[in-house]
């Protein structure tokens, strides 16, 4: 009896599992849904770099990575897609892509980015306005064959400082002989041109207290020797200076040491364009060590050269003090206060009651 129970038990079971079962094939269907590749955050997004030598990749920086896209139909079967391919795009932070580059071009999904790509990128995206600091953003835009639509990425920002670039400036450098014999000084320079002629170069001549000056041009780059003008003695000296300095040489050793600069006289010129003065003085108080710099009212009366200017020095070691501009006389309309300091060589036109400064040259 039991072995009947059994049997049409199996029969009713295998009745069931004929009854349920269906011939059925999952095929493309519905539209194609699209999740966009993620391009994962920088880890560092702020570099400052120099402008790549010609040829070279400069230093590695970072490596961008992203996923891939999901495309697949509504019903969850994946689209087949081939030589599926991503372009890493730069453009100007919150323009939205208007102006672009291209940084890499792959079919994997990372791209390594070195200081000259990611210079030269700024560099085109902000043209001359590259000078300080530029914020730029990054992209992936995926796109494989047979499809029309590229599928892009979220942007992750980058900020890229341009290192400040040395631009050469004309300066002065000022030396004297604390050791030695040396009778002559010249000085010759080598490099873009020989800016001061051919050998021995320029002769100097010292001031009354012994110290040589010359003009270093902004022609770079620019190496300086000092000899005694070509009679058999010399030093190599300095390699494009960056600024104004002054030194004591010992001609004895060749050597150079570098020392604080002493104060030079100032010289003050002054052209009168007004009507009314026929006479021009200038006086000054509060000066040191010496009180009224140009000597008791009204001060220093010149007479203007051939081109109506007037000159005055005032002495190295002395500050100049409160200037009075002045016709001699004073009084109203005879005299006005300079409201402003004078440290170094200057030149103004002025009027019966104001001032200009202007160009000496």
């Amino acid at each position: 009896m039991s072995t009947i129970k059994y049997i049409i038990g199996f029969i009713f079971l295998a009745v069931i599992m004929y009854s349920c079962e269906e011939n059925y094939e999952r095929s493309a269907g519905g539209d194609i849904v699209i999740t966009n590749p993620v391009l994962n955050a920088l880890t560092e997004n702020e570099f400052i770099l120099d402008a790549p030598e010609e040829g070279d990749d400069g230093d590695f920086l970072f490596r961008t990575t992203w996923s891939r896209p999901r495309i697949s139909y509504e019903n969850g079967l994946p689209v087949d897609t081939k030589n599926m391919s991503y372009a890493v795009e730069a453009g100007i932070l919150s323009q939205n892509f208007e102006s672009k580059v291209i940084v890499d071009e792959t079919d994997g999904l990372f791209s390594d980015i070195y200081s000259a790509t990611l210079y030269k990128i700024a560099e085109s995206l902000a043209g001359e306005d590259f000078e300080g600091t530029q914020n730029i953003e990054l992209r992936i835009v995926a796109t494989y064959e047979g499809s029309s639509d590229s599928i892009i990425s979220n942007s992750i920002p980058v900020v890229v400082s341009k290192v400040a670039q040395w631009e050469p400036e004309e300066l002065t450098i000022r030396f004297k002989q604390a050791a030695g014999s040396w009778s002559e000084f010249a000085v010759y320079a080598w490099g873009e041109s020989e800016v001061y002629g051919g050998w021995p170069g320029q002769v100097l001549t010292a001031n009354a207290e012994g110290w040589y000056s010359f003009t270093v041009p902004t022609n770079r780059p620019v190496n300086l020797i000092i000899n005694n003008n070509g009679a058999g003695q010399q030093f190599d000296f300095l390699n494009d200076p960056m600024e104004s300095a002054c030194y004591e040489f010992d001609t004895d050793n060749n050597t150079f040491t570098a020392v604080d600069c002493p104060s030079l006289p100032i010289t003050i010129r002054w052209k009168y364009v007004g009507s009314d003065w026929t006479s021009f003085g200038i006086y000054a108080w509060g000066g040191d060590p010496v009180g009224e710099t140009f000597g008791a009212w009204p001060g220093q009366m010149p007479t203007p050269d051939a081109e109506g200017w007037c000159t005055v020095t005032v002495p190295a070691g002395q500050s100049a003090g409160n200037v009075i501009f002045n016709n001699g006389v004073g009084g109203d309309g005879g005299q006005f206060d300079l409201s402003m300091s004078i440290t170094e060589d200057i030149c103004f036109e002025i009027t019966s009651d104001s001032y200009t400064v202007v160009d000496c040259n």
